[in-house]
């Protein structure tokens, strides 16, 4: 009797020495999730007897049951809910690990910018950027300028692109190009524009500020939006007047007479004590890329 009792016990101490297979996890939190063997089976692409040993395996390795079979429905055992959390981490470690050796070729380069800088100027930059460096791969969001300033500070992203000026002492905020702002129609108009269909797309408070002082009228907005797309594509379906970039005007939109030019000034904003390596060769291309034809530009990334 005391030869099979220890037989018993080294035989299981060496089946827990045995690896287990992450895809057995895998299968037992997609079982927890849908408390269903047959549609775990349908979503992991597999058999349901194949899902099924799976389980009595990682059952037999923990030497539990980790599933409480009733007749119409399973639930988890006091020690599957415990083996839950456990088994997410592993599988979150396992994929980020596959992604991170999946890419280990490439440096990363995450920028972001505001909405409206995006619309504007960024749009046709980033698959420039992204053709002339093969060996970075190029990560881009939109968020707000309160947002962009917190994620640089974080370091959650490298660069980023605003029509608004950062003011921090850890960021190095400057500009990169501009665009004048006149107001545009529908249809051509008399020498004064007509103004009672106006469309105001908040650029920033200072261009609100001279935009107010020419023409008061425009405080009564038929339809606002700090968004400058949302703005043209209203336009586009009501018609109106807005404040648009000469650059981005539709070929049948008319600028009005004596309209007031404003400027808007696209900004690149990085912090100063970046150590990231490719950072300094991007950024040099951007100034490039917005350089005027008779400049240069040096390797700290301003213009000479």
């Amino acid at each position: 009797m005391l030869v099979r009792l220890t037989s018993y016990f080294v035989y299981n101490a060496l089946e827990m020495t045995k690896p287990v297979d992450i895809r057995f996890l895998t299968t037992f939190l997609e079982v927890a999730q849908t408390r269903h063997f047959g549609k775990a089976a349908d979503n992991l692409y597999l058999t349901q007897s194949a899902v099924s040993a799976r389980i009595k395996l990682l059952e037999e390795y923990f030497n539990t049951s980790l599933f409480v079979r009733n007749r119409n429905s399973i639930q988890l055992s006091p020690a599957g809910e415990k083996l839950v959390p456990y088994a997410r981490a592993m599988a979150s470690t396992l994929s980020d690990a596959r992604k991170a050796l999946s890419e280990a070729d490439f440096t990363h380069l995450s920028c972001a910018a505001t909405p409206n800088a995006f619309a504007v100027f960024v749009d046709n930059v980033l698959p420039t950027l992204e053709a002339n460096f093969a060996d970075i791969s190029l990560r881009s969001d939109l968020a707000g300028i309160e947002q962009l300033s917190r994620q640089l500070h974080e370091r959650s992203i490298d660069l980023a692109f605003t029509t608004e000026q950062l003011k921090s002492d850890d960021i190095i905020s400057e500009k990169l190009t501009s665009v004048s702002l006149k107001l545009y129609g529908g249809k051509p108009q008399s020498s004064e524009p007509d103004l009672s269909h106006y469309i105001h797309i908040d650029w920033s408070p200072k261009i609100t500020e001279i935009l107010l002082q020419k023409y008061p009228e425009c405080k009564h907005a038929r339809f606002k939006s700090a968004n400058y797309q949302v703005a043209v594509s209203f336009m586009e379906k009501q018609g109106g007047v807005a404040l648009l970039p000469e650059t981005r005007v539709p070929p049948s939109w008319h600028q009005l007479a004596s309209s007031v030019e404003i400027k808007l000034h696209l900004y690149i904003n990085y912090i100063q004590s970046s150590s990231h390596g490719g950072l300094k060769q991007m950024i040099e291309a951007i100034y490039q890329q917005f350089a005027e034809p008779n400049e240069t530009v040096d390797k700290t990334g301003g213009q000479a």
